[in-house]
């Protein structure tokens, strides 16, 4: 991604934060809100009218650059021993979540059993576990990528297997903003190749719309979770009867 374009969509975001339209920063630059929307769709900013836009927004150029590389350094990965402390304490557990897909302290206790002191205490420990960085004024800065993935084998992982993907498939799915479908076929390499690209989009589509979604209160949200996965595969049903398979390598391809 070039800089300047890393530099619109930094401030794009910032306005989604603020809560402010299109509308309001062509009111603040004097422009119709067509051409403020065609400004930020082509990026074809003059530096003048950018550095405008910014201080609309109530920051400078140099304030998007300081994001962008905070953001380089935030974290992809836990460690083990991270992701085994927080599965060791639910309500900790359960802020993290909440931390991550931005809910507000206020939310947060109005929604679930938190007293203060268990806010600050969960708070202080994601801060000492470098999960967020705790702030004067309950402040966080957020820590975790929206790309953020749990380790592949580790406690979160193995707990996701066990207690969360078979309540997840208990649904029918017939429920409003529901979907399944199981699908299956011979594709050579490249086509898998390509359908995990498509995969990747998706998911980063699917984060840019609940990073953006964040702006909203949380009674215009709904907690939604999806399930991706591609692997070669030979049901096993299927194996035990090809010619010269044994039962002990039935389950293989």
């Amino acid at each position: 991604m070039r800089r300047h374009d890393a530099l619109i969509d930094e401030l794009k975001l910032v306005l989604r934060e603020s809560r402010m339209t299109y509308a309001d920063v062509a009111a603040g630059l004097g422009l119709s809100e067509a051409s403020v929307k065609r400004m930020f769709a082509t990026g074809r900013f003059t530096l003048e009218r950018f550095e405008q836009a910014c201080n609309v927004a109530g920051l400078a150029i140099a304030d998007l650059v300081e994001r962008i590389a905070a953001r380089k350094s935030m974290v992809t990965q836990l460690t083990v021993e991270q992701e085994e402390e927080l599965m060791s304490d639910p309500k900790l557990f359960l802020m993290t979540y909440l931390t991550f897909n931005r809910w507000s302290l206020d939310e947060i206790v109005r929604v679930y059993s938190f007293s203060e002191s268990d806010v600050d205490r969960l708070l202080t420990r994601l801060d000492q576990l470098g999960v967020i960085e705790l702030r004067p004024g309950r402040r966080i800065r957020y820590l975790l990528t929206r790309n953020f993935s749990w380790r592949k084998d580790g406690p979160m992982q193995r707990f996701l297997e066990r207690r969360i993907l078979p309540e997840f498939f208990q649904s029918r799915f017939d429920e409003p903003n529901a979907e399944f479908r199981f699908f299956a076929a011979a594709l050579s390499p490249s086509s898998a190749a390509q359908l995990q690209r498509s995969i990747m989009r998706l998911l980063r589509e699917f984060n840019e719309l609940a990073e953006s979604d964040t702006a909203l209160p949380m009674d215009q949200r709904q907690g939604t979770a999806g399930v991706l996965a591609l692997r070669p595969m030979h049901f096993s049903g299927f194996a035990r009867m090809k010619r010269g398979e044994s039962p002990t390598g039935a389950g293989r391809g």
